[in-house]
C-alpha cells in the first residue's frame, strides 16, 4: 500500500496576485520556484493564496496547470506543513481562524521572518504598516511551530521580540536561512531561445555607482544624495543611479530628486526596473552603496558581490558579517562631507583595482535546502 505524501503548502497570496519586484519579493519568488525543484519525493508541494473573497485555496503558480485541484480549501492531514513564504499581512490576519484549524488538523505552521523593524522602529514606517505588521505578528506568535529568519541577527530580535512583547519564549522553532543572491534563479520564465535583453535605460558606457531598494526613510538616500552633492560641488562628475520604488514619508526625498538639477544627467532614479534590467544595471555599475540605517539582512549588498562589484556599506553590525568578501564601510553617523570622502576614496580604489571582491559561497540551492529541513523535521 502506497503511503500517502506529505504536503507542503507555500502561501504565495501577495506576490501571485501582485509582484512589486522587492527585494522580499524577490526572495520570495526564488525560494518557491527552488522548492519546487528540490522537494524530497514523498512531499507533495502545493502553492495556496487567500484574498478578500476566499480563504486560503490551492492555486495554479507558476504556472496554470501544475495541481489537479486549483481552488480547493486549504486543509491537513496529520504530517502537513504551511508555509508562510508570502508576506501576506492581511491574509493571515483575516484567515486566522483557518490557518489554527489547520494546526489542529494535525498541520504545522511556519512564517518566513525579514526583520522586526515595524514594531521596533515604527517611526520609520506609515502608521497603517505599522498597525498591519504588529497584528500579523500578534497572530503568528500565538500560532506558529517554526519561524525561518533570514540572518542571525533577525533571528535574535525576533526571539526578543516575542518575549518582551508577547511573553512567547518557548513551544517554538528558528532557523536562520542563508540567502542565495542570484536573479536569475528569481524569474519566472526563461528567455525565449535566440532573444536578446534589452539594454538598461541609461548610458552605461560613464561610470556611476548603484543603490537598489526601495525609497524609505531607513535605506539612507538622503545621506548618499547629500554626500554626492559634495562631491559634485568639488567637480567630481561620478553619476548616482538609484533603483527602487517609492515608499512612504519620502515624498521630501521625491521632490528634492525630481527638482536636483543634475536630475537625467550625474543623478538619475529608476523607480520600475524589472529583475531582467536590474540584473543588466547591477553589471554595469562600477559598484554598490548601501546606505540603510538597519536591515534584516539586506539583498542587494550580496547580490551586488554575486555580480562581482565592490560595495560601501553603513558600519553596521549587519553588514560586517560581509566584511571577508571585500565590502567597504562607512562610519554609521557620518556628515555628507565624511561620507563624500568615503566614496571618493573607495572609487579611487574601484578604479586602480585595489579591491578584491569575492562572490558569496550561498546560493538559493542551499537556502532551499535549509528551508526543507527545518520544515520537514518532526523535532521540537
Amino acid at each position: 500500500m502506497t503511503e500517502t505524501p506529505r504536503r507542503l503548502f507555500i502561501d504565495l497570496a501577495v506576490i501571485s496576485k501582485h509582484d512589486a519586484g522587492t527585494g522580499i519579493q524577490r526572495v520570495v519568488r526564488a525560494l518557491a520556484l527552488a522548492l519546487t525543484r528540490q522537494a524530497p519525493a514523498d512531499w507533495e508541494i502545493r502553492f495556496v493564496a487567500a484574498d478578500r473573497r476566499k480563504a486560503y485555496h490551492n492555486i495554479s503558480w507558476p504556472e496554470p496547470g501544475l495541481i489537479v485541484d486549483a481552488g480547493a480549501l486549504l486543509t491537513a492531514r496529520p504530517g502537513d506543513v504551511f508555509l508562510g513564504l508570502d508576506f501576506a499581512l492581511d491574509t493571515t490576519r483575516r484567515y486566522r481562524g483557518q490557518l489554527a484549524e489547520f494546526r489542529r488538523q494535525g498541520g504545522q505552521l511556519w512564517f518566513l521572518v525579514c526583520d522586526l523593524l515595524p514594531a521596533e522602529r515604527p517611526e520609520w514606517f506609515s502608521p497603517n504598516n505599522v498597525i498591519r505588521y504588529k497584528a500579523w505578528l500578534e497572530i503568528i506568535a500565538g500560532i506558529s511551530d517554526g519561524f525561518l529568519c533570514i540572518s542571525d541577527q533577525t533571528e535574535a530580535d525576533l526571539r526578543r521580540v516575542l518575549d518582551q512583547h508577547y511573553g512567547v519564549v518557548d513551544g517554538y522553532r528558528t532557523c536562520v536561512v542563508p540567502m542565495g543572491y542570484s536573479i536569475k534563479e528569481s524569474v519566472l520564465r526563461d528567455p525565449a531561445p535566440g532573444s536578446s535583453a534589452a539594454p538598461p535605460r541609461l548610458n552605461v558606457s560613464f561610470p556611476f555607482s548603484l543603490m537598489v531598494g526601495t525609497l524609505e526613510p531607513r535605506k539612507g538616500h538622503a545621506d548618499v544624495l547629500n554626500a554626492f552633492d559634495e562631491l559634485w560641488r568639488q567637480g567630481m562628475d561620478h553619476r548616482l543611479v538609484l533603483v527602487g520604488r517609492q515608499g512612504w514619508h519620502t515624498q521630501d526625498l521625491r521632490n528634492v530628486i525630481r527638482t536636483h538639477p543634475e536630475h537625467g544627467g550625474k543623478l538619475i532614479w529608476l523607480d520600475d526596473v524589472e529583475d531582467a534590467e536590474l540584473e543588466r544595471i547591477y553589471e554595469a555599475c562600477e559598484g554598490v552603496i548601501i546606505g540603510s540605517h538597519a536591515e534584516g539582512f539586506g539583498l542587494p549588498l550580496i547580490e551586488a558581490l554575486g555580480h562581482d562589484k565592490p560595495v560601501l556599506a553603513r558600519d553596521l553590525p549587519i553588514f560586517r558579517a560581509h566584511e571577508k568578501l571585500g565590502v567597504r564601510y562607512f562610519p554609521a553617523s557620518a556628515s555628507p562631507q565624511i561620507l563624500a570622502q568615503c566614496i571618493r576614496k573607495w572609487s579611487e580604489e574601484i578604479r586602480v583595482g585595489g579591491i578584491s571582491v569575492k562572490r558569496p559561497s550561498t546560493g538559493w540551492q542551499e537556502s532551499t535546502r535549509t528551508v526543507l529541513a527545518a520544515v520537514t523535521s518532526t523535532g521540537q
